[in-house]
């Protein structure tokens, strides 16, 4: 089975698989179907994404903080955990903002479910 990323502004395939959002804030124009879950816990804090976003931290920065973050925190690492049982048995998609091809934490995550696998 595959974890994927993708645009959560993208449409919906079945290929897909789970359909998992992991924001910190509910996306605009977004209907509740368009996922199957909200993971708020494997999202960066609101001072991480304010950081990156004004340029007050680069791509790195970010990188280190977020998985730091994400390994501290006992519910984002047991929700980590369950994304990585649950990838061996089926497809999961793993959504947020940013369009696909650009640095999003979402590709971070895939990154630490993939070494898990």
């Amino acid at each position: 089975m595959m974890i994927k990323t993708k645009s959560v502004y993208k449409p919906k395939e079945d290929e897909d698989g789970i359909r998992v959002l992991i924001t910190r804030f509910y996306p605009r124009g977004i209907r509740k179907g368009h996922f199957d879950q909200w993971l708020r816990e494997l999202a960066p804090t609101k001072e991480l994404l304010k950081s990156y976003k004004m340029g007050e931290i680069n791509q790195k920065q970010f990188t280190i903080r977020f998985l730091k973050q994400i390994k501290a925190d006992k519910v984002s690492k047991k929700t980590i955990q369950t994304l990585t049982e649950l990838a061996k048995e089926t497809d999961i998609t793993l959504l947020c903002y940013e369009p696909d091809g650009v640095f999003c934490h979402r590709h971070l995550v895939q990154d630490v479910i993939r070494t898990q696998m």
